[in-house]
């Protein structure tokens, strides 16, 4: 009786562990594809030689944001239009504030207890930072910060 425990108990344990693996492979997979034709598609018509990453940011508009550096070694980035598949705008990183410096203002002003995305986004040709993040009450909270100069442009806050 007690080994036909331990087997149902062990087979139940890799049943939930390989059931979990694969829902989240698919739950995965649409931002991958997404990912990777964004990739294709910069790489392609010849924005970027090389290609860092790719951010997806889901607005009024689904971009993808191509982290890269162009013919002359010059760091980019380009934004293409999820739907259309064609190339919106390309940014020279250096003319407004990094990542990283999004995700510090943002911990400078309010109280953060993890920063979850950081994403480029743009909607009518205004540049800005897509800071998700959970602050001090598990509340999910959206700050969106201008591109240039990092000042407040919206926030969503205590989802």
């Amino acid at each position: 009786m007690l080994n036909w425990i331990k087997f149902l108990s062990i087979f139940l344990f890799t049943l939930f562990v390989t059931i979990t693996i694969i829902v989240f492979y698919q739950a995965e997979k649409p931002f991958a594809s997404t990912r990777d034709a964004a990739m294709d598609l910069v790489l392609s018509e010849g924005a970027l030689t090389t290609v860092d990453r790719a951010d997806i940011y889901h607005g009024t508009t689904a971009l993808v944001s191509v982290y890269g550096t162009d013919e002359k070694g010059k760091n980019k980035v380009i934004l293409v239009d999820e739907k259309a598949g064609k190339v919106v705008r390309t940014i020279t990183p250096s003319t407004g504030i990094t990542k990283q410096q999004a995700a510090d203002i943002v911990k400078k002003e309010d109280k953060v207890q993890k920063i979850l995305h950081t994403s480029l986004g743009m909607e009518k040709e205004n540049l800005f930072w897509e800071v998700t993040y959970l602050g001090e009450d598990d509340s999910l909270n959206y700050v969106y910060l201008n591109f240039k100069d990092g000042k407040w442009q919206k926030r969503i806050m205590h989802l």
